[in-house]
């Protein structure tokens, strides 16, 4: 399909009306503008014809981003995050199924998950013995637009697309709009969903770069790269890579000599971390960090429900709560949750400890120990997962367990609203208590 017909198709009416039914009408969150899905909704027809006629004759801008800053922890600098409008949102979702499609022989977006299991089966195998992690400096903020462009226009070759897309992250991020806020020169917003693809296609060269070079086994996850490789020569590969990236990216990589803790040179031998897995020993765990956020966040839940007013204290929702934190779900036809995340541990040990650590919770709470089992829902994961009933698939739920659920655990009066207005508060509720989730593995989501 040529560029144009894509493009048309991607913008269509219909189109655009299906990406806010499945992507934007359960979001809370509000651009600069402060409009809401649900205002947003009512005039919805108007919006999408608005954008729509826009994208296809060339002349739809984006508007500026509203900031927010997400903790990095202490000493650290916040991560800046852009919120867009509503309509800029569906628009963004849409240019990145199209680029998608463009770039869908090229780009390969691997699930973290995915990615270790071949670095565990490479390990397994034993043919390296040198770890290379390398990590490049500010990463988004640093992509620049100059060598962005020529690389897009390879698939792209229409300048009002092109101008569409970088009016799209030449808008600034602002806490308060002023008419003195200039475009930016440099970086792609953080945040916006198009975010993840603009990356990959900077970065399409090196990963060719790396995939040819002799003797390696190189995988990157967004700005993280692990490189396999023999010991002896660990340090003439780095300094090769860090330079290729340098010269065609315009990227800077963390030294592992000046920055160990960003960037290393290690032995196999003495163990690594990668995208918040542990290799030790022939053990693939998560890193310590990781199950202290797992075990905080859980620690949590029984704080709220501690402190809640009793009028409206519910066992039943404490233990939805600490289920759903255990097990994880699929929503959205995606799974999510801590156990799919770190589903390629071999180290059983960790799960009966984290069920120990549940037993202990409860009972120091005073509150009978009726959750479900680590153990259990991880052998769920590896071995039934397409038709296991014990996590949850809210994507499958009838009505009638929408409103079970709505009434048991969330105080719903579900007698007096619509199929449609349950199905819709029901979304709502369970995408709230599954953001939570991936506040466990915020690091790599």
């Amino acid at each position: 399909m040529s560029v144009i017909k894509s493009f048309n198709s991607h913008f269509s009416e219909e189109n655009l009306k299906k990406i806010f039914e499945e992507h934007v009408v359960y979001s809370n969150a509000t651009g600069i503008d402060n409009v809401n899905q649900y205002a947003f909704r009512k005039q919805l027809d108007e919006q999408i014809e608005i954008l729509s006629r826009k994208m296809l004759n060339g002349t739809y801008r984006f508007s500026k981003y509203k900031l927010k800053l997400i903790s990095k922890g202490r000493g650290k600098a916040p991560r800046e995050i852009s919120i867009p409008t509503v309509r800029d949102r569906i628009a963004m979702r849409a240019i990145c199924n199209f680029l998608g499609e463009r770039y869908r022989d090229e780009i390969d977006f691997e699930l973290p998950q995915d990615v270790i299991r071949s670095v565990k089966s490479e390990i397994e195998v034993g043919g390296y013995s040198g770890c290379i992690k390398l990590d490049v400096t500010n990463f988004y903020p640093s992509i620049r637009h100059d060598k962005l462009k020529p690389r897009l226009n390879k698939r792209i070759r229409n300048s009002d697309i092109l101008d569409i897309i970088f009016s799209a992250i030449k808008s600034p991020t602002v806490s308060i709009s002023k008419p003195t806020d200039k475009e930016i020169k440099i970086g792609v917003p953080q945040g916006l969903s198009i975010s993840n693809i603009l990356a990959a296609i900077y970065l399409v060269n090196i990963d060719k770069y790396m995939d040819e070079y002799p003797n390696i086994k190189a995988y990157r996850f967004v700005d993280d790269i692990l490189i396999l490789c023999d010991i002896s020569e660990s340090s003439e590969v780095a300094l090769n890579v860090i330079k290729r990236i340098k010269s065609k990216s315009g990227l800077t990589v963390h030294d592992p000599v000046k920055v160990p803790e960003k960037s290393s040179i290690t032995s196999i031998s003495e163990g690594f971390d990668y995208l918040g897995y542990s290799f030790r020993s022939g053990v693939v765990s998560a890193r310590a960090g990781s199950v202290d956020s797992l075990k905080n966040s859980i620690l949590a839940i029984f704080t709220a429900y501690k402190h809640a007013d009793p009028k409206i204290k519910n066992v039943d929702f404490l233990m939805w709560r600490l289920n759903l934190r255990i097990t994880g779900c699929v929503f959205e036809n995606k799974c999510k949750g801590w156990l799919f995340f770190f589903s390629e541990i071999n180290n059983e040990n960790l799960l009966h400890q984290l069920d120990h650590f549940v037993s202990k919770i409860c009972k120091r709470f005073g509150v009978p120990n009726q959750s479900k089992r680590f153990v259990r829902a991880f052998k769920e994961i590896k071995h039934n997962k397409k038709s296991t009933k014990y996590i949850p698939n809210f994507d499958v739920y009838t009505i009638d367990q929408m409103k079970f659920d709505l009434a048991k655990y969330f105080n719903f009066d579900v007698s007096k609203i619509t199929d449609d207005e349950v199905e819709f508060y029901f979304h709502k509720k369970i995408g709230r208590h599954v953001k939570e989730l991936l506040e466990d593995i915020k690091d790599f989501s």
